[in-house]
């Protein structure tokens, strides 16, 4: 639709897609519930906005960088957890009481798609999002699936692109996906290796490249 900038557009089409239908489509998180989001990159802020939309009652950001913890609460975390400081899975059962009904990993780690099953509460579900290498095996403690807790992986964020995108485009519009606060710079194509050695230092969330 004309009234939508494109270079927030832009955003959507994988990495939002991907937050937001995860925890809308993939996991269906409830209203009233509670959320863990681990990695607060592109993928996991559009998570905890996702989750916000939902009507989280708390959201939980997990990272080890402060200014990605500080820019999760603009996108809708109601507690931040620096994993470099503490004890994550911990920190996010005391805040709790216990655990988290919906946790998302959004790195791409074997110990980050752990620690998302470790922090659920019974009967909770953890949804990894980031790309494990191949060959890496995830390992859970086995008597944890008595009590109901669950792992399921996702993809896309189980979209459905012809209902989604007009939804979150319409979302934005009405001010209730923060793109805009995603936007760490807008480069030219000639910036592209700058751009894409600062992904190495895990504090941009999206550089968008503008073509005149």
């Amino acid at each position: 639709r004309p009234d939508m900038p494109l270079d927030r557009a832009a955003l959507i089409g994988c990495g939002v897609m991907t937050g937001v239908g995860a925890v809308i489509h993939t996991a269906k998180v409830e209203p009233g519930s509670t959320v863990a989001v681990i990695g607060c990159g592109g993928v996991g802020l559009s998570c905890i906005n996702g989750a916000a939309i939902a009507g989280a009652s708390r959201v939980i950001a997990v990272d080890m960088v402060p200014s990605k913890l500080d820019l999760a609460r603009k996108f809708g975390a109601t507690d931040v957890v620096n994993a470099k400081e503490v004890n994550a899975i911990e920190a996010v059962k005391e805040l709790t009481g216990g655990g988290v009904h919906y946790s998302f990993e959004a790195i791409g780690l074997k110990v980050t798609a752990e620690q998302a099953f470790g922090m659920l509460r019974n009967g909770g579900t953890a949804t990894v999002i980031g790309m494990i290498p191949p060959g890496h095996m995830v390992s859970l403690h086995g008597p944890d699936f008595l009590f109901e807790k669950k792992i399921q992986g996702s993809f896309m964020g189980s979209n459905r692109f012809r209902v989604d995108m007009p939804r979150f485009i319409e979302f934005y519009l009405q001010g209730k996906l923060h793109l805009d606060d995603m936007v760490s710079s807008r480069i030219r194509l000639e910036d592209i290796n700058d751009a894409m050695a600062a992904l190495n230092t895990g504090e941009v969330a999206r550089n968008i490249i503008v073509f005149d």
